[in-house]
């Protein structure tokens, strides 16, 4: 999965270089963009290092947008309009595909139709319909082949209004999120936004408007988790390659010593987790997250009082454990969101608690939190017996 994580990146920042190189016209300016990208942008704390939905979704976006530019070029060179529609029906196919991949890449397509509305005001209206056609496609494919479309449905686009965007859930409870994301969003791409400032009027309009897109796709994800912010990477090298051109060659020499200490202060944050322990890594990545440090010796205990055919429980949500320790899970919901939004859900736990199909139950957030009524602590109390704490966790065995 890292492996696959990392070549993905690569190729996230190779279309990234070719993409500054069409619409900034200057390979100094690209293959800055591609070492930004592969530096900064590949910072820890916005955890670069995982296999996420954003990290995959961002190539066929960049792609979309690569091949967008490619319509516009064709078009100044009077090519047909066959070929043109097929290249916007291409490029609107590739952001389809992105938004399969995770719902808040849209903003490669976005960025090229508010382009053309905004370039071409009425006779922008029918190249961005082909462009929202091509991305129509790849969806409805994937609906028809969906075994049931209701389903499908609330996977892809219910799941996400019930309790994963900006327009759920308290505003206060919202912002406290956001809040809380900043400082680690800030020491991985502080210094791209502050380049991206200092090159915002230079830079191409196409550029200037992913970025607006790409924020309010991160924006509407709503939990603001730090890997949402890899959506802002690819355009925010984009921005900040032509910043370090404008400082270089324009700005006066405190502002390049300035950029250079941002730079510094950059790489000195987060070079140390580097080097550090997998624990102190952990602890540094995830300051909130206090569960992740103890999950090595959590995942050795249920290796070691559990039968490789036994299952295990994670009240609520502890997926890792499941992969550490080789067992598989009592219900077929790894994350306290599925338990939450999901129809049907809590009810799975309560049977497979009520009927001991977990050995282990190993409870590492209060089970009222999804389940204010009770029946989930009573169902502990009837069905299992507590037998050790490790860390924040609590570990109950079945009676049987």
């Amino acid at each position: 999965m890292r492996a696959t994580a990392a070549v993905i990146a690569a190729l996230v920042v190779a279309a990234t270089m070719l993409l500054t190189l069409r619409l900034a016209r200057g390979r100094i300016t690209a293959v800055t963009a591609g070492l930004l990208a592969a530096t900064v942008g590949a910072s820890p704390f916005i955890e670069s290092f995982t296999l996420s939905g954003e990290l995959l979704a961002s190539l066929p976006a960049v792609l979309s947008l690569l091949v967008f530019c490619a319509y516009l070029q064709g078009r100044e060179r009077g090519a047909s309009r066959d070929r043109l529609l097929l290249t916007l029906a291409a490029a609107g196919a590739l952001t389809g595909i992105a938004v399969l991949i995770k719902q808040s890449a849209f903003d490669a397509g976005l960025a090229a139709v508010a382009y053309l509305l905004w370039r071409e005001r009425r006779g922008g209206l029918a190249p961005a319909g082909v462009l929202v056609g091509g991305a129509l496609v790849p969806i409805a494919v994937a609906a028809a082949s969906a075994a049931r479309l209701n389903d499908w449905l609330f996977a892809v686009v219910g799941y996400r209004f019930h309790g994963d965007s900006i327009v759920t859930g308290s505003f206060a409870g919202r912002t406290h999120q956001l809040w809380t994301a900043l400082p680690p969003a800030g020491k991985a791409l502080g210094v791209l936004a502050l380049l991206a400032a200092a090159g915002w009027r230079r830079a191409p309009l196409l550029a200037r408007i992913w970025v607006a897109a790409a924020a309010l796709g991160v924006l509407g994800g709503g939990n603001f988790h730090p890997h949402y912010f890899l959506q802002l990477v690819p355009p925010l090298s984009l921005l900040a390659a032509v910043g370090v051109r404008t400082i270089w060659l324009s700005a006066p020499r405190p502002a390049v010593a300035a950029a250079g200490a941002a730079a510094a202060a950059t790489f000195a944050v987060a070079m140390p987790v580097a080097w550090a322990s997998p624990s102190k890594q952990a602890e540094t990545i995830w300051p909130r997250d206090p569960h992740l440090v103890h999950d090595a010796v959590l995942a050795r205990y249920v290796k070691a009082h559990t039968l490789p055919t036994q299952r295990v429980l994670a009240v609520w949500a502890d997926a890792d454990i499941y992969y550490l320790a080789n067992r598989r899970p009592a219900t077929q919901y790894l994350w306290s969101r599925n338990v939450a939004s999901i129809p049907g859900a809590l009810r799975a736990v309560h049977y497979a608690l009520a009927t001991r199909q977990a050995r282990l139950v190993l409870v590492v957030q209060p089970p009222a939190k999804l389940d204010p009524s009770g029946r989930t602590a009573y169902l502990l109390r009837r069905e299992y017996r507590l037998v050790t704490r490790i860390g924040d966790a609590t570990v109950y065995r079945s009676r049987s």
